[in-house]
């Protein structure tokens, strides 16, 4: 590979981060969607599997240090590593203080995100066949009852920040599955990002230090254990697997609906208004889906240069 591909491929895997962390800050939204739909998520999935191996453990208490750097796909991670820190570095405060302002536009915008994941994502079911459906089925009805939930303090105590690491990374990593709307559901979503974001400035205090690095290390854990099952899955049953991910995504979008107010920790639906937000309010929708359609030409067109 030339000097100018290898640029052009860190910049791609930037880029893949930068959505992918963007995504992961919204209550709803899952960066395993951007994953998805811009071609990285089985090569993100293959590369914690071989991380979290026997074979990379052996390597490592041997000190084959050479042997273990052409493993694992380092300049790969770093690229997408990179991203999601830039991401949660600019976008993080902002999208906060977007949910707090202006709650209807941005739940606007990520409906028609995730409205166009969902066709995306569908185009690589092979066959429809009755266990997809069924697989389908299962995975809505999880979600739908996921997003019901009504927000409580799980408590911030350093073993309940490791357990909260390890749900959340794996909602994180999945199409469909919100690993922020986890986090506001144990009451910890404003917490956690208020500390992600100042660590990202350089403000630094013991409390934000702990949280991220409790939550990291179950972060860690929680993913090495799952990503081995999630490969499994999807080697043998592809198509079922990829319908309980679409399903999730299906289940998951009242959440995102943009007409809605909380009522005693309930998020309660209205019935669109017809009025000028309403206008601006359909424009968000269709900015979210030209944006995952135009993320997808374009990640189509770079897999085929390959």
């Amino acid at each position: 590979m030339s000097k100018f591909h290898k640029i052009k491929e860190d910049l791609y895997n930037f880029s893949v981060g930068f959505c992918m962390g963007g995504a992961n800050v919204i209550p709803g939204v899952s960066g395993g969607t951007m994953l998805f739909i811009m071609g990285a998520f089985s090569k993100l999935t293959g590369a914690i599997g071989t991380i979290a191996s026997l074979e990379t453990l052996k390597l490592l208490c041997k000190g084959k240090w050479k042997e273990l750097y052409e493993r694992i796909p380092w300049r790969f991670l770093f690229g997408l590593g990179v991203g999601i820190l830039a991401s949660f570095a600019t976008l993080a405060k902002l999208f906060v203080w977007m949910l707090e302002k202006h709650q209807q536009f941005t739940f606007a915008f990520f409906f028609g995100l995730i409205i166009a994941s969902i066709i995306t994502v569908n185009r690589q079911i092979k066959k429809w066949t009755w266990g997809a459906i069924v697989s389908f089925l299962i995975s809505t009805a999880a979600a739908f009852g996921v997003i019901s939930l009504v927000p409580v303090d799980g408590g911030s105590q350093w073993y309940m920040l490791l357990l909260y690491g390890a749900i959340c990374i794996i909602a994180m990593i999945l199409p469909g599955l919100s690993g922020s709307f986890l986090l506001l559901i144990f009451g910890q979503y404003n917490r956690v990002w208020e500390a992600v974001g100042n660590l990202a400035h350089f403000d630094f205090n013991l409390q934000d230090i702990s949280t991220v690095a409790f939550l990291g290390l179950g972060a860690v854990v929680g993913l090495g254990m799952f990503v081995h099952l999630l490969n499994y899955l999807i080697r043998k049953f592809y198509n079922a697997t990829i319908a309980a991910l679409i399903g999730f995504m299906v289940g998951a979008i009242p959440r995102l609906w943009p007409w809605q107010h909380e009522l005693d920790g309930r998020f309660v639906y209205d019935a669109p208004v017809c009025n000028t937000g309403m206008i601006w309010t359909i424009l968000c929708v269709f900015a979210g889906l030209i944006l995952v359609l135009a993320i997808e030409f374009f990640a189509t067109r770079k897999n085929k240069e390959q």
